[in-house]
């Protein structure tokens, strides 16, 4: 029998810190990619919203609550408000009975209203038109078409587009002053 033979272990070499994982050395790369692609997301968001600050206005056509076919091209001529509304904001609430005071009028001084509901449902949107008794033509944009054209981010908003459906100003918020409301119908009064 062969006597055994002893073997050492081979010593560890250290010859730096531990080997990094792969993720880890790419983790600045990862976080460099998607900082550009954020920026870049939101120039492009920006540029949108700029243009849709100054730009032709999207071409809607909606079917109001009552059933009535409503479109910017029918109202070629006149000014136009287009305000995005829903029935559980605050503000939009805040708004309501001006806008329809407005509504009534300027309807015959050539500016339209027309209301459009969105993330809302229909039955909470038409108890809200009978609560502040809103006279003008709304619709539902129950999938969100229209919030998505006219590139609204929140509620209240409201775009003020001339007769050759141009939008002059769009107003964030609620509007909540008639001397406000009136600037902004100056700009798109025929």
């Amino acid at each position: 029998m062969a006597p055994l033979e002893e073997t050492q272990p081979t010593p560890e070499v250290i010859t730096g810190p531990p080997k990094q994982a792969a993720w880890r050395r790419l983790l600045p790369v990862l976080a460099l990619v998607a900082a550009v692609w954020a920026g870049v997301m939101w120039l492009t968001k920006a540029e949108d919203q700029a243009q849709l600050l100054h730009g032709q206005a999207p071409l809607l056509q909606l079917q109001t609550f009552d059933g009535a076919p409503i479109t910017l091209a029918s109202l070629r001529g006149r000014g136009v408000v287009v305000n995005f509304w829903a029935s559980w904001c605050d503000p939009c609430r805040a708004e309501a009975p001006l806008f329809e005071v407005a509504a009534r009028t300027e309807k015959d001084r050539g500016i339209t209203f027309v209301g459009i509901s969105t993330q809302d449902t229909l039955e909470p949107a038409k108890a809200y038109l009978q609560e502040y008794g809103v006279s003008y033509a709304n619709g539902l944009d129950s999938d969100g078409v229209w919030r998505q054209r006219f590139g609204v981010n929140g509620l209240p908003t409201t775009f003020f587009i001339d007769g050759q459906g141009q939008i002059q100003s769009v107003v964030l918020g609620p509007i909540t002053s008639e001397a406000e409301l009136a600037r902004h119908l100056d700009k798109i009064r025929p």
